[in-house]
């Protein structure tokens, strides 16, 4: 078994795909490169995992927690440890290409059940012990580092089953350690489906969704995950917090929301009552459009959300430097579709794809994507067809494993998301690119991936060389001017993401005092020694 900092960084299942020619060939042109600066590889962190922080843990501790589990489901190994300090923020990534781990938990436990969780939970919150719920690893906010070192809770290997799904209801109990392809493929040989597909899907897991607040590519359609969650369970050092199921209810506060968005500063989810839905992927219905420029394409997007027609699943733009990205390196640049398009008004380097998928009953898919598509050709959308749309379903998952080896040729690539209201949406976007290319040599690929009747998402990936005499400090330097931008702007800290510690800094200047201490108060309650995923997550204190 291999051990190096590769095997942490990498995303997923370590799959190593490299950069391929199109997209090599675009990098070169776009950020003047040669071919010997693309064979110098950069920090690939291919050597053994060491970490040089002893475990802190008293040795009763060690003795109380393996009574708790057994031998087996508690590791203080280098390895263990080191794979479970970072999630997939770019920072965490770099500092493990440096061999840098100054904060690794004390140890990994794997709780067996419910039980196991809240003796371990007690005897933590007693000794004042650091807990970090983990799951998929997939936080891309700094969200599962442990910078207090404690226990890393580790629900994957045993918290991984559905407890049950109600046909009647439309509902499924699930534990909060089931990653999503499990969960959907449990649901699909029963005729249903779980609805969320973040594009962390195959590495993320349904407790993961609801404490970072995700939003999946059908979330236009089925909602992001707090829609779908109707309750939860959870084990907290103040006990434990089992609400029950209803359509809706008027009791107070809706306490099973509170976990929506926690990131683990509240308790350990440990199962999750979600709706689901009808499997009927014979019934899904494609369509894919070019539009003259964003603006045209975001007002047509506002109409057909506003008319009343229903509800697109997948409903997503690209901006047109986005849409050039996917022409260049598809291979559609110059060929005889292209240079209709632009004798027909579609001119590259202003025009933007629309990917469309409506899912459901055959009648309802039908009638939607029948109305949007009036709606959109009123607007100056020109369709070409299902293809493209399903081309990128294809790869909606893969394309995130790009990093690795962009990375390993000293390209920046990272993405920060917010969300706007209608009105702020070409002034947020505008400026955000604006201060993103303020940076020499850098590709800005913006789109639009979750809709609402009053506003949506911006989804921005960037990619630029990088500095590589100090890697760290460059990025969090242009990270923060980033997020004041968004924040000055009028943009959401985030839309889906969540956010961690790398946007908590910001947190009482988005949400104001009171509300950070009507926030705190919960905490205190919930977790009075400051035990839950401590080191400022949300912006929270001990």
């Amino acid at each position: 078994m291999s051990t190096t900092y590769r095997d942490i960084l990498k995303w997923g299942d370590k799959r190593e795909h490299k950069v391929d020619k199109p997209t090599l060939n675009l990098i070169k042109e776009k950020f003047s490169l040669t071919d010997q600066d693309i064979n110098n590889t950069y920090k690939t962190g291919n050597n053994e995992v060491k970490v040089t922080k002893e475990c802190t843990l008293d040795a009763k501790i060690i003795e109380q927690l393996t009574a708790i589990v057994g031998t087996e489901n508690i590791a203080t190994d280098d390895y263990a440890r080191a794979s479970h300090a970072y999630g997939k923020c770019y920072t965490d990534l770099l500092h493990l290409r440096n061999g840098n781990i100054p904060t690794p938990p004390d140890a990994v436990v794997y709780p067996r059940n419910t039980d196991d969780v809240v003796s371990i939970v007690k005897i933590c919150n007693e000794h004042n012990i650091a807990i970090t719920p983990f799951g998929g690893s997939s936080s891309v906010t700094r969200g599962v580092e442990t910078p207090k070192g404690g226990i890393s809770l580790d629900m994957t290997k045993h918290f991984n089953s559905v407890i049950e799904v109600n046909e009647i209801n439309s509902t499924a109990t699930v534990q909060s350690g089931m990653y999503g392809p499990a969960y959907e493929d449990f649901l699909n040989e029963r005729g249903f489906t779980c609805g969320h597909f973040p594009q962390s899907f195959e590495y993320s897991t349904v407790g993961g969704w609801l404490a970072a607040k995700g939003a999946g590519q059908a979330s236009t359609g089925y909602g992001k995950i707090e829609h779908m969650v109707l309750a939860v369970k959870a084990v907290t050092p103040a006990g434990v917090i089992d609400t029950k199921c209803y359509p809706a209810s008027a009791q107070g506060w809706d306490l099973h929301q509170l976990f929506a968005g926690s990131e683990g500063t509240l308790g350990v989810i440990v199962e999750v009552t979600m709706k689901i839905r009808k499997h009927l992927p014979q019934n899904t219905k494609h369509a894919s459009f070019v539009f003259k420029n964003f603006e045209t394409a975001v007002e047509a997007m506002r109409i057909v959300m506003q008319s009343g027609i229903g509800l697109p699943h997948l409903y997503r733009i690209s901006d047109p430097e986005e849409t050039e990205v996917a022409f260049k390196t598809k291979g559609f640049d110059g060929t005889l579709a292209d240079r209709a398009l632009n004798m027909l008004g579609y001119k590259s380097g202003e025009r933007c794809l629309m990917f469309v998928a409506v899912e459901g009953a055959k009648g309802y898919t039908k009638q939607v994507i029948g109305s949007l598509k009036k709606i959109t050709r009123k607007r100056g959308g020109f369709f070409i067809g299902a293809s493209p749309t399903k081309k990128w379903l294809e790869q909606r998952y893969s394309s995130a494993y790009m990093r690795d080896p962009l990375m390993d040729l000293g390209i920046m690539t990272d993405t920060l998301e917010t969300a706007v209201m209608w009105d702020k949406l070409i002034p947020v976007w505008s400026a955000v690119r604006s201060y993103l290319k303020s940076r020499p040599k850098t590709v800005v690929m913006v789109h639009i991936s979750h809709v609402y009747e009053n506003g949506a998402n911006l989804y921005f990936t960037f990619l630029s060389p990088m500095k590589r005499e100090d890697d760290v400090k460059e990025y969090l330097e242009y990270h923060k001017g980033l997020i004041d931008t968004i924040n000055e702007s009028g943009g959401s800290l985030s839309h889906h993401h969540g956010v961690g510690r790398a946007l908590a800094p910001w947190m009482e200047k988005q949400l104001g005092a009171e509300n950070m201490k009507l926030m705190q108060a919960i905490k205190n309650h919930l977790d009075p020694n400051g035990i839950m995923n401590p080191g400022n997550t949300l912006g929270l204190t001990p």
